[in-house]
């Protein structure tokens, strides 16, 4: 990539997202902050330049993640499940599949979507939305959860057992058999959708449709997927914060007591410690990746996930970062008060209410703090 090419997202990111929050409602669908990024070639990061993406490497990518969660998470949100989703069809498609589909998406002429998530789903194994065979025509049923972008995606990779196999059906929401339910009321990441899809008799393709052909096995990627993004979109909006508080706290020292005075400074030092051990965490992360990346004898470089033997892997840095996150916007929204969160621009007030969504996206935190456990102990 071109190093001008994160410059000038960075320059929106910190510029026109905030111009655009405060002229238009949350809930609104970002239509001209999606268009732009697509002209500033955030929608293609992770796709070769050889099918019309940036090649950016996984440090870029993460850089973006930041700078999306800095600005406003529901972007950072819409814009990384498009760009995870350009990696499965990358590692995953057929050839043909990455030729009618890597081009458009990196354009982002075609917004991807993942409906995965099912209430109550422990493992891929588990999943209840089917596929079955009438002859040559696949049949999808069943319901998602918690779809990202339901509403506004060009296509879905709806995820589904067929038969052993586990695999990925790119489907067209605007087909027969595909129901986009209400919005889900929510606190916080407004404006990007979030809804429940249901299909009813979807008929597809199996050999053109299927990521990766008829049979196309997704388990191994599912069970190993990385969250190094949500690391990433906690640190910028811990930054993003103590920005914010800052500002405030500068103003406020003016004519306060002593007391009050040691109290702000007192706050003040709190939300830059844990901004510092945010950043180490999501620092060590990086140099991880890029460590073993230079390891590897292909030049290819490394997946920092679940079974990173060194430095910080991605499921610890994600539940640290979400976690921490949450303090800073505590104690951020006690030292600023009504005039931080109630403030005419937002930005306190919308970092408080996005943030504790990071704890449940990409994989529960929970579900984490799990699998890291079962490890230590030899159970999983």
């Amino acid at each position: 990539m071109d190093s001008s090419d994160l410059a000038r997202i960075t320059r929106f990111a910190r510029q026109d997202v905030g111009r655009y929050l405060a002229a238009h409602p949350e809930g609104r669908y970002p239509a001209p902050l999606v268009r732009e990024l697509a002209r500033l070639g955030a929608f293609g990061a992770t796709v070769p330049a050889e099918y019309g993406g940036g090649g950016w490497s996984r440090r870029h990518v993460a850089v973006l993640g930041y700078e999306l969660g800095r600005a406003w998470q529901p972007l950072a949100g819409l814009v990384g499940t498009h760009l995870k989703l350009c990696r499965l069809v990358l590692e995953h498609g057929t050839p043909e599949q990455r030729g009618d589909w890597l081009g458009p998406m990196a354009r982002g002429a075609a917004v991807f979507a993942r409906a995965y998530h099912e209430q109550g789903l422990g493992s891929p194994a588990e999943l209840r939305t089917l596929v079955s065979h009438r002859g040559a025509v696949g049949v999808l049923n069943g319901r998602k959860s918690w779809v990202t972008n339901a509403r506004d995606a060009d296509r879905v990779v709806a995820v589904a057992r067929s038969g052993d196999a586990v695999v990925g059906v790119i489907v067209d929401p605007g087909r027969p058999g595909v129901a986009v339910g209400p919005e889900l009321p929510r606190p916080g990441m407004l404006g990007v959708s979030l809804a429940e899809i249901t299909f009813d008799d979807y008929e597809f393709d199996p050999e053109r449709e299927v990521l990766g052909g008829r049979w196309h096995d997704l388990t191994g990627a599912l069970n190993g997927h990385d969250v190094t993004s949500y690391a990433a979109r906690a640190v910028g909006s811990a930054d993003a914060v103590v920005a914010h508080a800052l500002a405030f706290a500068r103003a406020a020292l003016d004519g306060r007591t002593a007391e009050a005075g040691g109290a702000i400074r007192l706050r003040v030092g709190e939300l830059l410690t844990r901004l510092a051990v945010m950043r180490t965490v999501w620092q060590s992360l990086l140099e991880a990746d890029a460590s073993e990346a230079r390891a590897r004898p292909d030049g290819s470089e490394a997946r920092v996930g679940p079974d990173a033997s060194a430095g910080m892997t991605s499921e610890a840095a994600k539940v640290f970062c979400t976690e921490a996150l949450q303090e800073v916007v505590r104690v951020a929204a006690a030292l600023c008060g009504g005039a931080g969160y109630a403030a005419p621009d937002g930005v306190l007030g919308r970092h408080y209410r996005d943030a504790l969504a990071l704890l449940i996206v990409g994989a529960p935190n929970d579900v984490l703090l799990s699998r890291i456990g079962g490890r230590a102990l030899g159970a999983g």
